[in-house]
């Protein structure tokens, strides 16, 4: 069960020791500090170290896809500040909230100027106040519908936006 040179752990105590040699049911061992002591076989577990030999990689490199046809022609920004700045330190909150609506507004801006359709503006759900200003910018901006994006793209933590006047 317990050979020279193998690693045990302790039943009831933490930590783990070296065979360094077996008298009958005695287990003498050397533990993580250099000191060897002599325990019962009973006291100690055997950790059993796997072999495993060559695995054959079986998966094939996938071939890059083309995005999916809903993804062509609409634009998407996630507007957590995580995703946009490195780092907020140094900033308000205001200043934060102003660099995302910019941002918002750009992406829609951007979508009208290449003749996109559609855009998929990301702000999560927290206390309602980024979606409240997203919602305000669109009104106020014209020409675009929007609504809540579908549960499966954020739901109320998303508004899809459909650009009816493509040109400006």
């Amino acid at each position: 069960m317990f050979e020279k040179d193998q690693i045990v752990k302790f039943k009831d105590a933490g930590g783990t020791a070296k065979v360094s040699r077996i008298d009958g049911d005695t287990i003498y061992v050397i533990d993580d500090f250099g000191f060897e002591n002599a325990h019962q076989a009973h006291e100690l577990l055997p950790i059993v170290q796997w072999q495993v030999g060559a695995v054959e990689h079986k998966d094939k490199r996938r071939e890059k896809s083309a995005p999916a046809a809903q993804q062509i022609d609409r634009l998407s920004v996630d507007l957590h500040s995580h995703e946009l700045l490195g780092s907020t330190n140094g900033m308000t909150r205001y200043e934060i909230l102003n660099y995302q609506l910019d941002k918002a507004s750009a992406t829609v801006r951007e979508a009208r100027r290449r003749g996109i359709a559609k855009v998929l503006i990301i702000h999560g759900k927290g206390s309602g106040r980024l979606q409240g200003e997203i919602h305000e910018l669109l009104r106020k901006m014209g020409g675009c519908e929007f609504y809540f994006a579908d549960f499966s793209e954020g739901g109320y933590g998303a508004t899809e936006v459909r650009i009816v006047n493509r040109l400006q």
